[in-house]
């Protein structure tokens, strides 16, 4: 099987996959400024192709975009060179953020916690975010809740892109007992008088809120904020919702 980074980099924008990032982050922009938030170095963690990036910098804000992927880390320059100083991009892996020279005013993370398998290796992601973090900034990230991914799984297979050249579905299983969702990408991409056939996996994990909260003030944050992508107010245990962004301010 493919890996899921070397296949899905030059098409992740094409098919869909970046558009929450790339649509978050202006309004996320906007609700920090208008809550207080200032600052110009903003970290992109999980950057993917870097579609968040390409926002931040075109607005003025210093972007470091990191990854752990070479593949998506290359399609993101292909998309926009480095220009001056004013963007950044890193390979590295998330876990050993404690080892980063530089810091910033904002760190976002958008589709990228699901990816951790367990609280244990989250941990030392929140560790190192904290320690790249000013005192009293911001960081964002988003979850799919575990109600979100079992959605998932009760949609086993979907078409989720298709034009004369590309089709790509999706066949997802959910593992209720250790919450995890495991989603396989099918994709036929045409090569002249030929369809090549492609596959890879993404295994996200569900976590529950709360746990999420404890675990960022174990590590030196105070959670300032739960909300739905509308923007909407998260309330433990009555609201409903497929993903929570955490807006969370380093002690």
């Amino acid at each position: 099987m493919t890996n899921y980074y070397s296949l899905l980099a030059p098409i992740y924008e094409r098919i869909g996959l970046a558009d929450f990032a790339a649509e978050m982050t202006p309004q996320i922009i906007q609700y920090a400024q208008q809550h207080d938030w200032t600052g110009r170095s903003i970290a992109d963690l999980g950057c993917g192709t870097g579609a968040a990036s390409r926002w931040l910098t075109n607005h003025g804000y210093v972007t470091t975009a990191i990854d752990h992927s070479e593949e998506m880390l290359a399609t993101a320059r292909r998309l926009q060179p480095t220009g001056g100083l004013s963007l950044s991009y890193e390979k590295r892996d998330l876990r050993e953020l404690a080892n980063y020279h530089g810091s910033f005013d904002l760190v976002l993370a958008f589709d990228v916690i699901n990816e951790c398998s367990s609280l244990r290796e989250l941990e030392p992601v929140f560790q190192g975010i904290s320690t790249i973090l000013e005192p009293g900034k911001l960081f964002v990230f988003d979850v799919y809740t575990i109600q979100g991914l079992t959605k998932h799984g009760a949609h086993p297979e979907r078409l989720i892109f298709e034009d004369p050249s590309l089709m790509v579905m999706t066949r997802t299983d959910y593992d209720y007992d250790r919450q995890i969702c495991a989603i396989n990408y099918l994709a036929f991409h045409r090569d002249g008088e030929l369809w090549r056939r492609f596959d890879c996996e993404r295994v996200l994990r569900g976590y529950p809120i709360q746990a999420l909260a404890t675990l960022l003030q174990r590590t030196g944050f105070t959670v300032n904020t739960m909300m739905t992508p509308d923007f909407g107010p998260y309330e433990l245990g009555r609201t409903q919702s497929d993903r929570v962004l955490f807006l969370a301010n380093k002690n």
